[in-house]
């Protein structure tokens, strides 16, 4: 099954509940972090496996089935919850759009092949249309506007936070800072989130 959109979740990233609870609990059980969280007991436990293979947390006793038992964190990053994999790897997906959102509050006027240009990493390859897409809808939301010189400017109230706007599957901007949705395709923001 799909994961739900943000905007459905009330806003709950499920890898930062667990690692809020994590970091405060210091030691604990998945089933504690379940009960503390409400996410699903599978949820939970591939988070906790991914942060273990990835050196965030570490195994504290007797293991039945690989996870059951104490846990407790070794590598505290921080405030925001390190995005990994079950395998441990690191998820890239979305990094892109934290590059551009980073850019935009540097670069303030900018084209989308600049945008692209400056977003990229060795890590993370930004085309130029996908700079263009993203810019497109930031306009929509009210982040940015766009000249007739084709340059996009962030407007000088936009910054709402370090976390970048999403695009949505359909086609609205959510702003995680603020918890809503900014824009909607039909042009209306719905006032229940």
């Amino acid at each position: 099954m799909a994961c739900k959109p943000m905007d459905k979740r009330k806003g709950l990233d499920t890898r930062q509940a667990v690692w809020d609870a994590i970091r405060e609990l210091k030691t604990f059980t998945v089933k504690e972090v379940r009960e503390e969280t409400l996410l699903g007991m599978d949820t939970v436990r591939d988070y906790v496996i991914g942060l273990h293979a990835a050196g965030y947390i570490g195994k504290e006793g007797f293991h039945v089935q690989g996870y059951a038992g104490q846990w407790n964190l070794v590598n505290d990053i921080g405030v925001e919850a390190p995005r990994v994999r079950k395998d441990g790897t690191p998820v890239t997906q979305g990094q892109g759009r934290e590059n551009m959102w980073n850019a935009m509050r540097i670069l303030r006027t900018f084209t989308a092949r600049e945008l692209a240009v400056t977003s990229r990493t060795p890590d993370c390859f930004v085309k130029e249309s996908t700079a263009a897409d993203y810019a497109k809808h930031l306009c929509h939301a009210g982040y940015l506007s766009k000249r007739p010189d084709g340059c996009y400017v962030m407007l000088p109230t936009s910054y709402t936070g370090p976390k970048a706007p999403m695009i949505q599957r359909t086609k609205r901007v959510w702003d995680p800072n603020q918890c809503k949705v900014r824009w909607q395709s039909t042009g209306e923001v719905s006032d229940d989130e």
